[in-house]
């Protein structure tokens, strides 16, 4: 199946609209210092994430991203990717693996499959989609993948 990069987004995208096998291409954000020390301030205080110096003599070779920055920035590429998806919520993700040290000056994108589609029996009127993502950063290099799921509003003349 080709790739489809994230552009002029239909007015509304709905369950029926997600196939198996689809894949998309969305993002580019750059990570600078002070968002990662701004964040890792806040949400996770460790040393490598905080202190340059620091992050080397721990062999880091200087200061890297949060894991849990990375994967926040994911679920906002996401959202600007599908503006429009009638989602309803996420009941969570699965398989999140940091993969490379994330570096101010590093662009993000996301590399999206969809691997599942299914109707929901438990919600009418709603189905089920996975989305299987890898960030990548400039270089091509994979640094996290993670799996969500999505429950999807269907197209209210199918539900």
């Amino acid at each position: 199946m080709s790739t489809t990069h994230a552009q002029g987004h239909p007015e509304v995208r709905w369950f029926e609209d997600f196939a198996e096998g689809q894949r998309y291409v969305f993002g580019a954000w750059e990570m600078t210092v002070a968002s990662m020390l701004e964040f890792a301030r806040v949400y996770d205080p460790e040393p490598f994430h905080l202190d340059d110096a620091k992050a080397r003599e721990l062999g880091w070779g200087g200061l890297i991203a949060s894991g849990l920055q990375v994967l926040a920035i994911w679920r906002r590429l996401s959202k600007e990717g599908f503006p429009n998806c009638a989602t309803v919520i996420s009941p969570g993700w699965d398989d999140i693996r940091w993969l490379q040290p994330v570096r101010a000056g590093d662009v993000l994108a996301s590399h999206t499959e969809i691997v599942e589609t299914r109707r929901l029996d438990s919600r009418p009127g709603e189905g089920l989609v996975r989305l299987r993502n890898q960030l990548v950063r400039q270089d091509g290099e994979p640094v996290a993948r993670l799996t969500s799921n999505w429950f999807v509003r269907c197209q209210p003349s199918e539900a």
